[in-house]
């Protein structure tokens, strides 16, 4: 148990660091899209002039509701398996919790991620491949499919305790947005900035996850922490997205 909360507390105090002072260099880098006469080149009104504007934002808004939202959400899936992991909560109730929270993550990413395209959006289906944000739509979708498969993943865990197979296919799936969220790109941040090292952490912690997700099945391995790897990995997930910024 050590161990794991010890990995954990680097992961988020990494986070916290790099996000906090990101953000601050954020809003204090001069917008080049927007001229302004010499009084607004003072950082303090050029910085406070930024964050209105990107506040104001409705792409930057709907941005930060989806990663926030997601990350509220995957807060309440780590607790829910931390307390399963305790036992402080029936196992069957459990399971299902967490296999139904799972499901419906995904599925909200699916319909909601993206406003501008299929399925909510004024774009059909074969007009959302034509889209200015067409990569987003993809990317967003085939990543809404990692939860709904660790959802079938936690159903079916209890009935195949033995199997490493169904272990491989969920840290298989884990390991898929790890690298989805390494190389997922906004369409307004072309370079390397604050948005795109938020998602390499992303990354980092889903490849922490898919780690655990092999761990904890590998008899071996008798490390009295690795039941919480895991739940508490995810729940690291959860507050850097619920941390993030643009």
């Amino acid at each position: 148990m050590r161990l794991a909360v010890a990995s954990v507390l680097f992961l988020g105090t990494l986070s916290l660091f790099i996000i906090i002072f990101g953000s601050k260099l954020n809003a204090s880098a001069p917008d080049m899209h927007h001229p302004t006469d010499q009084e607004s080149h003072h950082p303090t009104v050029q910085g406070g002039a930024l964050l209105k504007d990107r506040s104001e934002d409705p792409d930057i808004a709907y941005s930060l509701f989806m990663h926030h939202s997601s990350g509220i959400a995957l807060l309440a899936l780590g607790l829910l398996i931390l307390l399963g992991r305790l036992s402080l909560l029936p196992s069957e109730l459990t399971t299902i919790l967490i296999g139904c929270t799972w499901v419906a993550f995904g599925m909200f990413v699916f319909i909601k991620s993206d406003p501008e395209g299929w399925p909510i959006g004024p774009a059909g289906f074969l007009q959302s491949f034509s889209m200015p944000t067409t990569g987003e739509w993809i990317q967003h979708k085939l990543l809404s499919l990692i939860p709904m498969l660790l959802g079938v993943y936690s159903i079916s865990v209890r009935r195949v305790p033995s199997s490493m197979n169904v272990a491989y296919w969920a840290a298989g799936a884990a390991l898929l947005g790890g690298i989805g969220l390494m190389i997922h790109q906004h369409l307004g941040h072309p370079d390397f900035d604050l948005v795109n090292l938020q998602h390499r952490i992303f990354a980092l912690t889903a490849f922490f996850i898919a780690g655990g997700l092999l761990l904890e099945r590998r008899v071996v391995v008798a490390w009295r922490s690795k039941p919480f790897f895991v739940p508490l990995g995810i729940m690291i997930l959860g507050l850097q997205l619920t941390l993030y910024v643009e």
